[in-house]
């Protein structure tokens, strides 16, 4: 099933710390998330939805599914 309106979403905006491999490179610890409900869903691109962000100063974000790597972490009800 699909991404649909009513879906409550999260995505890293941030890291809490960087650790750094023994090989050199860095990565990212702790994730900071940002959630927000799915509002509208494309209809060119069902991985593009506008998400009403609620702890960050309620923004509205346009989000896609790979480019921004958010995750579908509860799923809405379906109007019928």
């Amino acid at each position: 099933m699909g991404i649909q309106k009513g879906d409550l979403v999260r995505w890293v905006v941030d890291w809490g710390i960087f650790t750094v491999s023994a090989d050199g490179e860095a990565h990212g610890a702790y994730p900071e998330y940002c959630y927000g409900l799915v509002v509208e869903v494309s209809s060119t691109d069902a991985n593009a939805v506008v998400v009403h962000c609620f702890n960050r100063d309620n923004e509205w974000r346009i989000l896609h599914m790979i480019h921004d790597e958010f995750e579908v972490i509860s799923r809405g009800e379906i109007d019928e």
